[in-house]
């Protein structure tokens, strides 16, 4: 083989080489991942892959979570209304037992009291995304993509709440409101069990969201290790390979002149 023309060969293949590695460098840069290709760290896009994969889990997971602790918080906004209606009845429970009251003021007492209990009456029905609130129904979600939340149901339609709501709650006389009063104590009391229980959910949910934005931040730290280019490794490398090339290229057209003088030389 002429060693002039392996010599060119020998310089050819390097410029490639070394405009290729400049190539791939810029293209770490402009991308902002060193993985543009599987050859350039198979073990790392695998690794990759499988983060990105758990980070849209993750995402997922916040989802969820977010619709449950609205779903949760809504609950407990209505709890807190019904046990607001609840406390207006028995202050008119109370008032509506005064031997001394006419039958007009009895009367608007008992109206206050029978719109009240309308009003009662359509908390329990609330709904949220067409699901009812108050049925007693539980429910669970994925808050990440090994873990479950539980939410509890609350029951608004139990034995002491349809008590509050029957048509024989009345104040129509001292004796009456006295046995209405009874019935509205009993139904605070599982309201306020209810709301206990409503705030433990939104404790949990919390604590849920916060573990979930620890492994977030964890997988996406890693992600970014394996992913990321690092700028100043590749700008470094980029000026080595860029000076490379030149100088393959310097050498290639030196070696190309010596040629060619030679051969004017033999001429």
């Amino acid at each position: 083989m002429n060693p002039v023309v392996s010599q060119t060969d020998s310089f050819v293949n390097q410029l490639n080489w070394h405009t290729n590695q400049s190539t791939k460098a810029l293209e770490q840069l402009a991308g902002g991942t060193r993985l543009q290709a599987p050859q350039d760290d198979a073990a790392g896009l695998a690794v990759a892959t499988k983060l990105q994969a758990q980070l849209r889990q993750f995402n997922a997971a916040a989802r969820n979570l977010a619709h449950a602790t609205s779903f949760t918080q809504t609950q407990d906004g209505y709890l807190e209304s019904a046990q607001d209606t609840l406390n207006r009845m028995g202050e008119l429970a109370i008032r509506a037992q005064d031997a001394t009251l006419n039958p007009d003021q009895r009367a608007l007492f008992q109206t206050e009291f029978q719109a009240l209990k309308d009003t009662f009456n359509d908390t329990r029905t609330a709904e949220y995304n067409s699901h009812p609130l108050f049925d007693g129904t539980a429910r669970t979600v994925a808050s990440s993509p090994d873990d479950l939340v539980q939410l509890p149901g609350v029951d608004l339609f139990t034995a002491e709440q349809n008590a509050v709501t029957a048509q024989s709650t009345r104040l129509d006389s001292p004796a009456q409101a006295q046995a209405a009063l009874q019935e509205i104590l009993t139904a605070t009391d599982q309201l306020a069990t209810d709301r206990a229980g409503t705030g433990s959910t939104l404790t949990e949910l919390e604590s849920a969201q916060a573990r979930l934005v620890t492994q977030t931040e964890a997988s996406t730290a890693t992600f970014s290790r394996i992913s990321d280019t690092d700028v100043n490794e590749v700008m470094t490398r980029l000026a080595r390979e860029q000076s490379l090339t030149q100088n393959n290229l310097f050498a290639l057209q030196q070696l190309n002149s010596n040629q060619s003088h030679l051969i004017d030389l033999l001429g």
